[in-house]
């Protein structure tokens, strides 16, 4: 038999739900084929879905949606776009995405909830992500929710995730930034900014279709063009990682143009550019963007062309300053390579050109002769 003391705190408990105490507010959910469903309101419907915290969005079924819309729950306006879904026994379905305007759980309204609609008509009914990131720090105790409403504002848990967020991606650790980005991102409170972030944040943590994915979601780039964020430059790499070359030559292009104002960013782009056509067997436009690069080159240190080239052959006077890095070295070596793809000049000449490199050890030419068991030292190649 139950104590009078348990009787009375389950009372107290059941009195509690929807109903905010001491900053908290608890509720009762309904324990249903060995899952645990939540009563809320969806635009007002009244409903119970399935608390999943592996959901990424809140679920409904075919059946379900047919509903709220014959109702006038929901409009054709809340329709965002279309996708496919992986289901709980690994098929993968076709979905509807739509924003649900307000769900409501225990007196608590949660705005704009990214949702998707599974085509299929018997389909579970989630609580997803995309809703509980809004319901801010929770506690699970059985089938009892505790929703610390009070304890952190749903303001001041937004404004801790995005100062996580921005500092793991500030310390380098972008498995953590990318984790905090994709629940701010879930809870669509990303500006286009945040969008790019997050798809950089998953960029530099090897995840580069996620990272093409978000950036498909950015329509306009006036902002950063305004702000001088270089999403050009990043749109490239992104391109260039799926060889999509001529568009990320263009992109690379695009950066210098609009973003880039320093000579250096600028170098490095042209560079980018010249090797995308390179990929694409473009032999003559990436001459003329590795030209380019190397007209850049000798501009940045106020020095001529023929400077930079007694440079990188190891042939300036005692008095000459040398520029010389990794950089100059692979323009130069691809600037003859591409000559002799071209035709601009025959293949003996460009292996004197390239013996001439090797002996001054230049990386590039060094490996190109060892590729091809050529000695730069031979009396052949002077």
């Amino acid at each position: 038999m139950k104590s009078v003391a348990h009787k009375l705190l389950t009372i107290f408990l059941m009195g509690l739900i929807y109903t905010p105490c001491f900053s908290q507010t608890i509720i009762q959910m309904e324990e249903y084929g060995g899952v645990y469903r939540i009563p809320c309101k969806v635009n007002g419907a009244k409903m119970k879905l399935i608390f999943d915290t592996g959901a990424d969005k809140v679920c409904l079924s075919l059946s379900m949606a047919e509903y709220l819309f014959d109702n006038d729950f929901i409009s054709s306006k809340d329709i965002i776009g279309s996708g496919s879904s992986t289901v709980a026994d690994g098929r993968i379905v076709d979905h509807v995405e739509i924003n649900i305007k307000d769900i409501e759980i225990g007196g608590i309204h949660l705005y704009n909830v990214r949702s998707v609609v599974i085509e299929e008509q018997n389909s579970p009914l989630l609580l997803g992500q995309s809703a509980i990131q809004k319901l801010g720090p929770i506690e699970i105790n059985g089938n009892i929710l505790i929703i610390k409403n009070g304890e952190e504002s749903n303001d001041a848990f937004i404004d801790r995730l995005f100062n996580e967020a921005n500092q793991a991606y500030d310390n380098k650790l972008y498995g953590r930034a990318t984790e905090k980005y994709a629940q701010l991102y879930t809870m669509n409170l990303l500006s286009e900014y945040g969008i790019y972030l997050y798809a950089k944040s998953c960029w530099l943590n090897n995840d580069a279709q996620k990272a093409a994915d978000l950036l498909s979601k950015i329509n306009d780039y006036s902002w950063f063009e305004e702000n001088k964020v270089d999403i050009y430059r990043f749109l490239g790499y992104i391109n260039e990682e799926f060889e999509k070359y001529q568009e990320a030559a263009n992109y690379y292009l695009m950066s210098n143009s609009k973003i880039q104002t320093e000579d250096a960013d600028i170098f490095d782009n042209l560079i980018s550019a010249a090797d995308c056509y390179r990929y694409l067997q473009y032999y003559e436009t990436a001459m003329e963007r590795y030209m380019d690069a190397e007209i850049l080159f000798a501009k940045m240190y106020n020095v001529n062309y023929d400077y930079i080239h007694r440079d990188c052959e190891n042939k300036l006077k005692k008095n000459e300053k040398s520029y010389r890095n990794d950089s100059i070295d692979y323009v130069i070596f691809q600037v003859y390579y591409c000559m002799e793809k071209t035709g601009r000049t025959d293949s003996i000449s460009f292996l004197r050109k390239v013996a001439k490199l090797a002996r001054a050890k230049n990386k590039y030419a060094m490996k190109y002769c060892n590729d091809l068991t050529l000695n730069p030292y031979d009396d052949l190649w002077y």
